[in-house]
Formats: C-alpha cells, sequence, structure tokens
C-alpha cells in the first residue's frame, strides 16, 4: 500500500557524495523526510529514493552536511502530471476555461418536463410558464420555484395544482388537472322542455312537469314537450280554484329525426404552382443570445410557402441550450386547376359525416342509416347528406315569472 502511495504522489532517485555522508542520513531522520531503498556504493556514496515533496528540503540538508547531491531520476503519476502541465499549458488553460464554463451553464435550465396533464396541452402549459420565466436557458437559481408556480397556475384555470421543481439544468413540472364542475340546476327559475328537431316521438318521460306528448306523436322543432306549467285539480263537487303551479320542468324525450346536410364546392379552383426555386435560411440559438441568418431570406414579390423547423441539439442524447431554427421558402403562382371530382366528393362526404357525427355526440343520439346525394349545378359540386337518426331532442327554455302556486279565482 505504502509503495503504491509512493507511485502516486511521485518519488525522486538520488546519488548522495561526501566525506561523512552518514550525516545526511541523521539529518533526514532527525527532520522526518523519508527515504527508502538505501544502497551503498562505498564508504563516501550511496543512493536512495525520496517523496518528491521533500525534494528542496533535501538539498538544505545536503548543503548542512557537506555533502552534493546528483538526481538520477524521477517516477510517479505526480511527475508524469507535472511533465504534460509544463510542456502543454494550453491544455491547462483549455482545461481550466471548460471546468469554469461547465460550473457555469450548468446553472442553466436546460429541458422543461411536464408530466400529469392529459386533456391539457402541454404546449400551453410551457407557454404559461415562460411568461413567468420558466423556460430552456432560464438561470436557474434566479427562479422562485413557489412564486413561479402560483403564478403560472393563475394563467391555467383548468389546472388545480403546479409545483415547479429544479434539478440542476432540469425543471420539472408536476400538475394536477381540476376536475370539471357539474352544472347545477337552478329550480327556482320556470322552464320549458321543447323539441329542438322535428322528429316522431318514441319515448318520452318527466322528471318533474307534465309531459304534452307520448309515443308515436309527430312534434315540430320548438315545441313544448313537457311543460312547467302544471293545473292543480280541483277535488270533486269542490268550489274553489286551485288555481296552477309553475315548477322547473326537467325530463327526456328520444324521436327518431331525420337530418339534411349540405356541403358545396366550385368545380375549379386556383391551385399552387410552384416555380422550383427554393431558399433556406438559418438561425442558431444559445440560451439566451440568438444569432439569425435569416436577413435577407425573404423572397420579395410574389407568393410563397414558409416552412419553419425547430430542434434542440443534443450530444449523447443529452439536450443542449443550443436550438437551431431552419427556414424554407418555396415560392409559387396561382393558376386555375379542374376539380378531381371523386377526390372532392370523398372529402364533402367526410365532412358531412364529420358533423353529423358532432350533433349526434351533442344530442346523445345514434345515426341509423345515412345516404349521399352529388349534384353538379351553375358550376359547383353539391353533396348533400340525408340521415335518420335517433336521438335526445328536448332542451331546457326559461319561462317568464317565478316558480310556485298561482291561486285560482273563488266561485
Amino acid at each position: 500500500m505504502k509503495k503504491l502511495i509512493n507511485l502516486i504522489q511521485g518519488y525522486v532517485e538520488l546519488h548522495v557524495t561526501g566525506a561523512f555522508p552518514e550525516r545526511l542520513l541523521n539529518l533526514c531522520a532527525q527532520n522526518r523526510v523519508q527515504f527508502w531503498r538505501l544502497e551503498w556504493l562505498d564508504e563516501t556514496s550511496f543512493t536512495f529514493r525520496i517523496a518528491l515533496r521533500d525534494r528542496r528540503r533535501l538539498e538544505e540538508l545536503a548543503r548542512r552536511s557537506m555533502c552534493e547531491v546528483r538526481e538520477k531520476g524521477r517516477r510517479g503519476a505526480a511527475v508524469v502530471a507535472e511533465g504534460i502541465l509544463a510542456r502543454r499549458w494550453g491544455f491547462v488553460i483549455g482545461l481550466a476555461l471548460c471546468f469554469v464554463a461547465v460550473s457555469f451553464l450548468s446553472k442553466f435550465l436546460l429541458v422543461v418536463e411536464v408530466t400529469g396533464n392529459e386533456t391539457v396541452p402541454t404546449a400551453v402549459i410551457l407557454s404559461q410558464l415562460q411568461r413567468v420565466g420558466v423556460r430552456p436557458g432560464a438561470y436557474g437559481p434566479s427562479i422562485p420555484e413557489k412564486e413561479a408556480a402560483n403564478e403560472a397556475l393563475l394563467g391555467l384555470p383548468e389546472l388545480s395544482y403546479l409545483a415547479v421543481n429544479i434539478y440542476g439544468t432540469r425543471a420539472e413540472v408536476v400538475v394536477h388537472e381540476a376536475e370539471k364542475k357539474p352544472e347545477l340546476l337552478d329550480e327556482s327559475v320556470p322552464t320549458d322542455v321543447v323539441a329542438r328537431a322535428d322528429g316522431i316521438i318514441e319515448d318520452i318521460s318527466a322528471e318533474s312537469g307534465r309531459a304534452l306528448f307520448q309515443a308515436g306523436d309527430v312534434v315540430a322543432r320548438g315545441e313544448v314537450l313537457i311543460t312547467g306549467d302544471l293545473d292543480l285539480k280541483e277535488p270533486e263537487y269542490g268550489t274553489v280554484d286551485l288555481g296552477r303551479l309553475i315548477v322547473h320542468a326537467s325530463g327526456s324525450a328520444t324521436a327518431r329525426t331525420w337530418r339534411v346536410l349540405e356541403e358545396t364546392v366550385p368545380l375549379a379552383a386556383q391551385g399552387k404552382a410552384y416555380t422550383g426555386e427554393e431558399r433556406t435560411g438559418r438561425s442558431i440559438k444559445f440560451l439566451w443570445m440568438e444569432l439569425d441568418f435569416l436577413q435577407n431570406s425573404s423572397i420579395s414579390g410574389g407568393r410563397y410557402d414558409k416552412i419553419t423547423e425547430t430542434r434542440q441539439i443534443t450530444l449523447f442524447g443529452c439536450p443542449l441550450p443550443v436550438w437551431l431554427t431552419t427556414v424554407t421558402l418555396r415560392p409559387y403562382e396561382l393558376e386555375e386547376r379542374p376539380l378531381d371530382q371523386e377526390e372532392a366528393v370523398l372529402r364533402l362526404e367526410q365532412v358531412l359525416s364529420a358533423r353529423l357525427e358532432a350533433e349526434m355526440e351533442a344530442g346523445r343520439g345514434e345515426v341509423l342509416h345515412t345516404d349521399f346525394v352529388t349534384e353538379e349545378k351553375g358550376g359547383r359540386l353539391t353533396v348533400t347528406l340525408l340521415a335518420e337518426c335517433r336521438e335526445e331532442i328536448g332542451r331546457t327554455v326559461k319561462r317568464e315569472g317565478e316558480v310556485g302556486r298561482i291561486p285560482g279565482t273563488l266561485n
């Protein structure tokens, strides 16, 4: 173990000559200068090894004992390092600068990670965090984590909890989404349930109020299905009109409905004809500094597509605070092109189907049958969707007045 330590620290092998060289050994012992590998060559000279750190002290002891010391060689890791540093001072300076740069740059955020969100987009949360100073390139120690989280949470009502935790160059943002509060019915407001579409009633039930239709009846849009105006029946042979009771009507009404949706497009449209010319510009962003190479890269006097792509530079899988932005400009001219009717019909059918699906989702319904009709007229292509559906057609409409009993007249 001691040999390994001496090899790491470094040692020097010396040749000592003098009239009384043993005096030097006595002085080394008195001054606690360790030596080993002592080898006598004759009565006036010997060789031995000492630690590299004791080299200067030995010179002083040699003068006091009137001995001459000649160095035979040096060994050890410290000797090798000293030689490298002596010959390559540029390497030493570069190593020191790298150490300073790493120590400095490790204080800046390179990555902002968001966890815990499902319906709220990550981009929305990152945009709000950027407004409060939590973004790649920000100086980490200067960010008050609790204050930044509270300020960001104020701008995100969809969240109930947000915490910012900074770990060196990484900021972890933990969020919890707020639960949607159910809408509370204000039963103090008088209402009716009316039809929002034409149809044939299949099932109707009133939770409060009185149903005016039954299964099999045909209703028109806007008709009252469940009324909140109840006539209080008097007892038999009674002479007092009990009046009416106004309530908050509620219930459901399922009906078969027929929907007609329509979309139209011109048979000829202007399209893009690219000239084949293309111009590309780039910019580099490092932390808060940006070097823009996009100047004079625009194409003047014409139409062009602008495609922007931004990516973060990584090193061995680790993201760096460097972003490269590439902007590509592709000029084009407008030209009249005939419409591909088959493709246009297919797209219009997809649009109409998506509209019908959205309406069914809003009305908690289902589609029973669909049919498409295509027509060309006046230079336009029209696609009509005919659909038979089953859906909830009741919607609540407020009445004038207040809930409660309205007295009748005395007979």
